[in-house]
């Protein structure tokens, strides 16, 4: 399943090309991945991630039920939890495979993966190039603007929203928003060629520099990108690497370097202009903050009067915010299903950033697979999981189950050697009497 995962990571930002009626291409190629790990993997297979997933699991599927319950009571159809619960075993296919991937077939494998950083860029950058060019859109002349300006509209209604429209969405109905999919496709994509990388690091010196260069590429698409959300979970990034340092109580080469690479980086950008552009998007641009300020005070009203069964539709009115829609849509049982996924992820988050340090280097990028989900969930419009988060989260629950294993191996190998040394030890006391 290599080539599937791949292909998925690789698709996994093409997300304004709409293939069959309302279905885009990167659902289209989940559902695909989903009923290919069907066929592909016995029962057993599975059994690894359900016992380290299971209580998110099993928030999740009930959550989904309530809802579907619900919106029976309310008249509605249940096609919404039945996606989520898709979504669900897609979360389980893919890790899954990663679990597989890395048991049985482990070089191959992670040789195949560790090219998902670039497979994933070079996608998005050819799908870009093309949709700019049919829809006619100056990507450098908008860019000059956006910088001489220190305008971030410029780019998000003038670049991306352009560039997404005619595959499937037309001028009126493509949206600048879906880019905090597409981009967050990306990181998805870094984290996964991270881990394996740093599972079985590269050999060759060229191998290693596109690789390294990929990651760079990765990173420049997700600035420029100006969606705060992925550039906030990509930012956890460097955190988590500063982290682990002070819990070892030791500063790498590797530390340092990356620090003067990213002290460099923002000289980069201060001198192009585009860390203006940033600062603007994240202090002064505030009119998203102030539309969800009153969104939320919506919700809450709404709350009020639906609390106990929802009901409400969160299409055109969503909190942003996973516990909250969950109560607006389901009720109040639903809210709190919401919050037991949501505590959840921040625990297991807390637990895995307190042992770092003790934990192998490809467990950091693992961390930060469950950093964009977690800003996701209060963020997203609708206030659900997105499917690229579904994949994120998959993908760590994979290398989690894959890191319980190891453990447990090097359990049972230390009490194979506890017992040669105590049959050992028996032994010479038995030969010392005689």
């Amino acid at each position: 399943m290599k080539w599937p995962l791949l292909l998925l990571l690789t698709v996994l930002p093409l997300q304004w090309f709409v293939v069959l009626g309302p279905l885009r291409l990167h659902l289209v190629v989940m559902a695909i991945f989903f009923v290919a790990a069907l066929v592909a993997y016995r029962a057993r297979a599975f059994r690894p991630v359900l016992a380290q997933a299971w209580p998110f699991l099993a928030a999740n599927a009930a959550l989904s039920l309530v809802w579907m319950a619900t919106n029976a009571v309310h008249g509605l159809g249940p096609r919404q939890p039945v996606q989520q619960l898709i979504y669900l075993g897609v979360f389980v296919a893919v890790g899954t495979a990663v679990h597989q991937g890395l048991r049985l077939g482990r070089h191959s494998w992670i040789e195949t993966l560790r090219w998902s950083a670039l497979t994933s860029s070079v996608a998005l950058l050819v799908a870009l190039w093309i949709s700019m060019a049919l829809n006619g859109v100056n990507a450098a002349e908008v860019f000059g603007r956006s910088i001489a300006a220190a305008d971030p509209e410029v780019l998000q209604k003038e670049l991306f929203r352009s560039a997404f429209a005619g595959f499937g969405f037309t001028e009126d109905t493509a949206n600048g928003n879906i880019r905090h999919e597409v981009f967050g496709s990306i990181l998805v994509a870094m984290t996964m060629s991270a881990a394996c990388t740093g599972i079985r690091p590269f050999t060759s010196a060229i191998a290693r520099r596109i690789y390294l260069g990929s990651m760079a590429l990765a990173t420049i698409l997700i600035v420029i990108s100006l969606s705060r959300s992925v550039i906030l979970a990509l930012s956890v990034w460097p955190l988590l690497v500063l982290v682990r340092a002070v819990l070892a109580i030791r500063i790498s080469p590797q530390l340092v370097g990356g620090a003067i690479l990213g002290v460099g980086a923002l000289l980069v950008l201060g001198k192009s202009g585009l860390l203006t552009v940033l600062w603007v998007r994240f202090t002064q641009d505030t009119g998203s903050y102030e539309a969800r300020d009153g969104l939320l005070e919506r919700a809450f009203e709404n709350i009020s009067t639906h609390a106990v069964m929802g009901g409400v539709s969160t299409a055109a009115a969503s909190s942003h915010n996973f516990v909250l829609d969950s109560w607006l849509r389901a009720g109040v049982v639903a809210a709190l299903l919401a919050a037991v996924v949501v505590v959840l992820l921040i625990g297991l988050s807390v637990a895995l950033t307190t042992t770092l340090h003790l934990e192998p280097a490809w467990m950091l990028p693992v961390v930060v697979m469950l950093a964009l989900p977690l800003v996701r969930i209060f963020t997203a419009g609708g206030g659900l999981i997105p499917p690229v988060s579904w994949v994120g989260l998959g993908l760590a629950a994979g290398f989690l189950a894959y890191r319980q294993t190891l453990a447990w191996k090097t359990r049972d190998e230390d009490a194979s050697a506890r017992h040669v040394r105590d049959l050992s030890y028996a032994s010479s006391r038995r030969d010392a009497s005689e």
